[in-house]
């Protein structure tokens, strides 16, 4: 088996599968016990929480453990929305499908108003574009740090800047880019990310809620997690996904280094008959590219069953028939859009495997 499908997810490095292991094992209690078994599984918990915090430099009573990237946009959105009485949310086109989808509760359930921002030719969010569309009912700004689709990575620093400016909160869905990319995520109102994304274990979420930022939760009477979140921590899955962000956070130079010179490798086997798409986007562990004939979830089938694993837009969505709103908003038509598909490198991945992977799509597809 080829693996090119790591933006979808990643397989758990062998560090963190040995420390969920350890953990289940020997740490097995409710966190929320008041005995010492209890006591000794709610320590890790507090252990990790202040890992995270010192790595992502945020203050640790703003994270929240969630079951995935999907839970901690849901509620991280919907927290910050509903903390503000304005009913206007601005929202780029390139989110997740689970950030649309808390955006058409609102909007449906709660009468809040949704803006889609426009981009510019490469696919950016600007400051000039964001300036523009703000106006005073502005209560909320969700863009996304890197693209699942293609890879395209939004200046958040900037963007952060503007919506302090502005005083209007601005939350990020960085799963794609934490620990893949250099990302300041400090002074954001709020920020989600997933652990098996970066090699942990899968779900375990993410999310911060900056104390600093007005909030409502949407449940009543709940004690944990701040009163965000009811439910038992899962404390395996918590410690490995610590493990799991450190190591990758420490090796993300070298990684985003390696996943890079892949990407120029593939471009440079393809048949001029495969068009790329935003090949200039920031992040290289995503190569988008449209087959000239052949739809692409045929061609994931097909290549799938002579073990090349790839994919065509976010697994979340790949049942959804719609055209992929990211790549229209790049100016693709919906037929051009049938026929993309989208590889993903991660660290494992080697330059033989990229050969091996031109050679078969070049002689199928071109």
């Amino acid at each position: 088996m080829i693996y090119f499908d790591h933006v979808a997810t990643t397989p758990m490095s062998t560090e963190a599968l040995n420390t969920y292991r350890e953990v289940a094992e020997n740490f097995f209690a409710n966190s929320e016990s008041l005995h010492q078994a209890g006591n000794a599984a709610g320590q890790l918990v507090q252990e990790s929480k202040a890992k995270i915090a010192d790595l992502l430099h945020v203050p640790v009573e703003g994270l929240i453990f969630t079951s995935g990237g999907t839970q901690s946009n849901q509620l991280g959105i919907r927290c910050l929305a509903t903390g503000s009485s304005k009913k206007e949310i601005l929202v780029s086109p390139l989110e997740h499908s689970s950030v649309y989808q808390i955006l058409n509760y609102l909007a449906d359930t709660m009468d809040y108003r949704i803006k889609f921002l426009p981009v510019d030719q490469k696919g950016h969010i600007t400051p000039a574009i964001l300036q523009k569309a703000i106006t005073d009912q502005t209560g909320l700004i969700v863009i996304q740090a890197v693209n699942a689709i293609t890879g395209i990575v939004q200046d958040i620093q900037a963007l952060k800047q503007l919506a302090s400016a502005a005083h209007i909160p601005l939350f990020v869905d960085a799963v794609q880019g934490l620990a893949k990319i250099p990302l300041d995520l400090s002074g954001l109102a709020g920020f989600s990310a997933s652990a098996h994304k970066f090699n942990g274990p899968k779900s375990c979420g993410l999310l911060y809620l900056s104390p600093q930022v007005m909030t409502k939760a949407p449940y009543k009477y709940v004690f944990q997690q701040n009163g965000f979140l009811p439910g038992t921590l899962a404390v395996p899955e918590i410690v490995s996904a610590t493990v799991a962000l450190t190591n990758a956070w420490d090796a993300m130079a070298d990684n985003l280094t390696h996943v890079g010179q892949l990407k120029k490798q593939l471009l440079s086997l393809l048949a001029p008959t495969i068009r790329p798409v935003a090949s200039w986007s920031e992040y290289p562990g995503v190569c988008g590219l449209i087959l000239p004939r052949t739809p692409g979830q045929s061609a994931a089938t097909s290549m799938g069953q002579q073990g090349f694993c790839f994919s065509t837009v976010s697994a979340c969505s790949i049942k959804d028939p719609r055209p992929d709103r990211t790549l229209v908003s790049l100016g693709l038509t919906p037929e051009q859009t049938n026929r993309y598909i989208r590889v993903s490198f991660g660290p494992s991945n080697q330059p033989q495997e990229v050969a091996s992977f031109a050679d078969a799509l070049n002689r199928t597809y071109s």
